[in-house]
C-alpha cells in the first residue's frame, strides 16, 4: 500500500511539473535565427515550437519574437543562445498594448489542429450587443451591432426573411431612438456609410435600423462617429506592442485584427489589405482578408 501511495505521489509531482512547463512558439523573426530541439539545430521559421529542453540562437543584428503559453509576446534582440528555461521570466503575463485575444488566436493557429483560420478569428472577438427589442422580417448580423467609424467605406447591410423588394434605412440620434433623423428608401439590402456623412457629426453617437417598407423594426444598431483626434489617440496605443518586435506584414495583420475586434471596420480593412500586400505568400493573411470582406460585404 505504501508503495502504491509513493508511486501515486511521484506521478502527481510529474504531472504538476509538466503542467508548469512553459511552451514557446516563434511569432516573428528577422535575420539569422536558429532553433535547437533534441540537439538538432535548424533555421527558425514562423510557427516553430520550442520544446522543454530546446534553445533559440539569435545572431547579431537579428531578432526573434516569441509567444509563451497563449499569454505573453516578447522579443529577443540581443545576440546569443537562449534555453527555454532561461526564458521563464519573460513568460510572465503583463498588460501591454498587444491584444490578449490576438495573442491567443495566433497561438491557436500555430499550435492546434483546427478548421478554417479565417473563421476561427471570430471566436476570439467579443461582440458588443446593441439594442434588440423585437423579431421582424429583417435580420442584421450581430457583427454590425457596434460600429466605430472614422473614414472610408463601410456597408451597413441586412437580410430579409421575405421576398420584399423595397426597404427603408433609418438613422436615429442618441437622444431619441424613436424618431429618425434620416430615412433612406432603397431596393438594396445595404447602404454605404458615405450616404450618412451629410447628416452625422464627428464625436457623436447614433443608432440605425433597416426594415421592409411599411413595417417597423425596433432593433437599434450602435454607431460612434469618432473624430480624427480621438482615433489617433486610440491608434497610437495599439500601434507598437510594448516589448515585442514585428515585421511590417505581421504588424499590419495584428492591427487589422485588433481594429476589427474594436469595431473599426474600415481601418481594419486597410490593415488586412496591407498585410496581404506586404506578405503575398502568407495563406493565413490572405484567407482572413477574403473572409473579412465577405463577412462585411465589402467589394
Amino acid at each position: 500500500m505504501k508503495k502504491i501511495n509513493f508511486l501515486f505521489l511521484v506521478l502527481l509531482i510529474a504531472l504538476v511539473t509538466n503542467a508548469q512547463e512553459k511552451m514557446f512558439v516563434v511569432y516573428s523573426i528577422k535575420g539569422n535565427v536558429s532553433i535547437v530541439n533534441n540537439k538538432v539545430e535548424t533555421k527558425a521559421k514562423i510557427g516553430t515550437l520550442l520544446d522543454a529542453n530546446g534553445a533559440i540562437k539569435v545572431g547579431a543584428g537579428s531578432f526573434a519574437t516569441l509567444i509563451c503559453n497563449e499569454t505573453r509576446m516578447f522579443t529577443l534582440s540581443k545576440s546569443g543562445s537562449y534555453t527555454t528555461t532561461s526564458l521563464d521570466d519573460s513568460c510572465k503575463e503583463n498588460h501591454n498594448s498587444v491584444s490578449a485575444n490576438y495573442v491567443k488566436y495566433i497561438w491557436s493557429e500555430f499550435t492546434k489542429a483546427h478548421g478554417s483560420p479565417e473563421k476561427n478569428r471570430k471566436s476570439y472577438m467579443a461582440n458588443v450587443g446593441a439594442v434588440s427589442r423585437s423579431i421582424n422580417n429583417v435580420w442584421i448580423d450581430p457583427k454590425l451591432d457596434t460600429l466605430n467609424y472614422v473614414s472610408g467605406t463601410v456597408p451597413l447591410s441586412w437580410k430579409s426573411y421575405t421576398d420584399a423588394e423595397e426597404f427603408e434605412f433609418k438613422l436615429y440620434d442618441q437622444s431619441n431612438t424613436d424618431k429618425p433623423i434620416l430615412i433612406k428608401p432603397t431596393k438594396k439590402k445595404h447602404l454605404d456609410f458615405s450616404e450618412l456623412l451629410k447628416t452625422i457629426q464627428p464625436g457623436k453617437t447614433y443608432y440605425w435600423s433597416a426594415m421592409i417598407k411599411g413595417e417597423e423594426n425596433e432593433d437599434r444598431k450602435y454607431i460612434r462617429y469618432w473624430s480624427k483626434d480621438e482615433y489617433t489617440d486610440f491608434y497610437n496605443k495599439i500601434k507598437n506592442p510594448e516589448g515585442a518586435s514585428e515585421t511590417e506584414g505581421e504588424a499590419n495583420f495584428r492591427l487589422g485584427f485588433v481594429l476589427e475586434e474594436a469595431h473599426f471596420t474600415a481601418e481594419a480593412f486597410n490593415h488586412y489589405l496591407k498585410a496581404t500586400q506586404l506578405s503575398p505568400d502568407n495563406s493565413l493573411y490572405r484567407s482572413v482578408f477574403m473572409s473579412f470582406k465577405k463577412d462585411y460585404e465589402i467589394k
